[in-house]
């Protein structure tokens, strides 16, 4: 996964902080010209508190799957392995944590898939799961990886043999 930090230093984000949550709109779209200028369509932030009160995330059209945990960087070679058995590429999924969630707008249909073992917080978030193909749930990233019963219970889930 590429990383990408933020075009403002942390002394610019104090001073200015009313100023980019009021021209947040401007702010992202200039962000997203500058990505893609720079041929990245995959980022992640640094930083999330510098999108506090932020409403709108639109989702590039490419990706096609959405991995929500409490962990913003999930394991690379599991995640690696999954990837190409969904014939996915990387430029194609986006992980985020459960928090950012309510912010994104999706404007396709993407696959969700929501790992953790809070079953309150899977029932707080599907609703703002927009335009799913699927929803698959698994637990925690930790105890996925150990689990291989979780494993298939996850692969029966993208089958539809238990969704």
């Amino acid at each position: 996964m590429l990383k990408y930090f933020a075009l403002f230093d942390e002394p610019l984000l104090n001073v200015y902080n009313t100023t980019i949550s009021l021209s947040y709109d401007y702010i992202m779209k200039r962000h997203q010209l500058l990505l893609q200028e720079m041929g990245l369509s995959q980022w992640q932030l640094v930083r999330p508190e510098s999108l506090q009160g932020v409403v709108n995330i639109p989702i590039d059209e490419q990706v096609r799957l959405v991995i929500i945990s409490e962990t913003e960087n999930p394991p690379m070679p599991l995640l690696q392995d999954i990837l190409r058995s969904l014939y996915l590429k990387q430029n194609e999924y986006l992980a985020i944590h459960f928090d950012f969630i309510p912010h994104l707008h999706v404007s396709h249909e993407v696959h969700y898939w929501l790992l953790s073992e809070n079953p309150e917080k899977i029932h707080r978030t599907l609703p703002y799961c927009q335009k799913a193909l699927s929803q698959w749930h698994s637990p925690d990233w930790q105890t996925f990886m150990a689990s291989p019963q979780e494993k298939r219970k996850l692969w029966q889930q993208i089958q539809g043999i238990n969704p």
